[in-house]
């Protein structure tokens, strides 16, 4: 990324200060006295969104908006604290695509159709900057509940100083999952305090689940089968068993010690620190890799889609923006949330780093967002987009739980709490509970 120190706030708020904001006239009271209650999951892009642009929101609208953030990590228990009431706490919140049939099904969130289809209160211009696909992928039972904010194709992202140091062409980066295996010995280094890879192996909030996750789609390990019907009874399969073995393999032999306890932000500070050599994660969280204020390898990253089984084997996390069920305030909110989703904020956030993948295909094909950017980030963003899959999580209200047996698994793996074979039977044996 080209911006490297422009990243901070000043930009930002000129990005902001630019922004007019073009929402078509509400059909309720609009600004003057109109108030919002806003859940956020806690990130550098969504502190931006509530520092800057909520402000700006406000200043044009009147409409006030108070926002909670709360880490990614206890995002699930927030929702269901929150939404599980006949008044719910929030009117807008931020959720993924993992999490659309869970709070469908609970009646937690209200379809959005109504809103799109009115022309009064959305603009088609709004609308056609999202790509078609990527809407129709999160509709349930033909209905549009969340609009998308940004998308986590995941991404390689290696160091290229460290290839070189390891006898590796940093210009033929690793794809495969098998590939990035055995790169990841050759990197990995103790005695100079440098891991060959690192990932997620925390399970608070499953976000061991995520990493691995990421590994099985490129393995061919799906959901559903070919003919898209759901197939849950697949932790023994093949696929997982051999992602299991992987995870562990790298997490366990060639990661920093204690990842057992990371999140994505310690496996990010790894990259950021120079101490691990590989990083596999969603596109979202490269551009802080730039940074030369927190990144001690800015402008020595390299960026690849990973390749896999299939034609749609990236994993791609989808966030949007939710209206809540059994509210008020609906035409302020839904202004809100068309707010969010813009173009013009999708673009700040861009240009400042902040959101390096937003969901909008107009803002990324803006002059702005494409000077800002390192090409070999975008290009391989791109790459990683053309086969991104957003139902990466069992599209089902039990689809958490399931997330969660998994979690459970990886966790006693990492631990040497249990082998491979048993944790993965025992998972599916929940699995099995689950939706019978």
């Amino acid at each position: 990324m080209r911006h490297k120190n422009r990243f901070a706030a000043t930009t930002a708020a000129v990005a902001a200060a630019a922004i007019a904001i073009s929402l078509t006239g509400c059909t309720n009271s609009g600004g003057g006295g109109d108030e919002v209650n806003l859940l956020l999951i806690e990130t550098d892009a969504s502190k931006e969104l509530r520092d800057v642009y909520i402000p700006e929101f406000t200043e044009e609208t009147g409409i006030k908006v108070n926002v909670d953030l709360v880490p990614e990590s206890g995002m699930d228990a927030k929702l269901s604290l929150s939404l599980g009431s006949a008044s719910s706490q929030y009117d807008v919140v931020q959720a993924g695509a993992k999490n659309l049939s869970t709070l469908v099904a609970a009646e937690w969130i209200q379809p959005l159709d109504t809103y799109i289809g009115d022309s009064k209160a959305t603009d088609s211009a709004y609308l056609d900057g999202f790509p078609d696909d990527l809407r129709k992928s999160l509709e349930l039972d033909g209905s549009t509940y969340t609009m998308p904010y940004q998308v986590g194709a995941d991404l390689l992202y290696y160091n290229k100083s460290m290839f070189e140091e390891a006898g590796l062409d940093p210009a033929s980066p690793p794809t495969s999952m098998d590939e990035i295996v055995e790169a990841a010995e050759k990197l990995t280094i103790p005695e100079q305090d440098q891991a060959g890879f690192v990932g997620r192996g925390s399970r608070s909030g499953n976000e061991n689940s995520f990493t691995w996750l990421m590994m099985w789609f490129l393995n061919g390990g799906r959901w559903a089968d070919s003919d898209g019907e759901p197939q849950y009874d697949v932790l023994t399969d093949p696929a997982s068993v051999k992602t299991t073995e992987q995870y562990k393999q790298l997490l366990g032999d060639y990661a920093p010690s204690g990842t057992a306890n990371y999140t994505y932000l310690e496996a990010q500070a790894a990259m950021l620190q120079g101490k691990a050599a590989m990083w596999l994660d969603a596109a979202q969280l490269g551009p802080a890799l730039e940074d030369e204020s927190q990144s001690s390898v800015a402008g020595d990253v390299g960026y690849v889609a990973p390749t896999g089984e299939g034609d749609d084997y990236i994993v791609g996390a989808v966030w949007g923006f939710s209206m809540a069920a059994n509210i008020e305030n609906t035409d302020a909110s839904w202004k809100l949330i068309q707010y969010l989703t813009s173009k013009d904020v999708a673009v700040g956030q861009a240009v400042s780093g902040l959101n390096g993948s937003p969901a909008r295909v107009d803002a990324l094909k803006d002059d702005k967002v494409r000077e800002a950017y390192n090409p070999e980030y975008l290009d391989a963003m791109s790459d990683a987009i053309a086969f991104a899959n957003p139902n990466y999580s069992p599209l089902i209200p039990q689809g958490t739980e399931i997330r969660g047996a998994v979690s459970l698994a990886l966790s006693k793996v990492l631990g040497d709490q249990a082998g491979v074979d048993a944790a993965l039977k025992e998972a599916n044996d929940t699995v099995k509970q689950l939706i019978e």
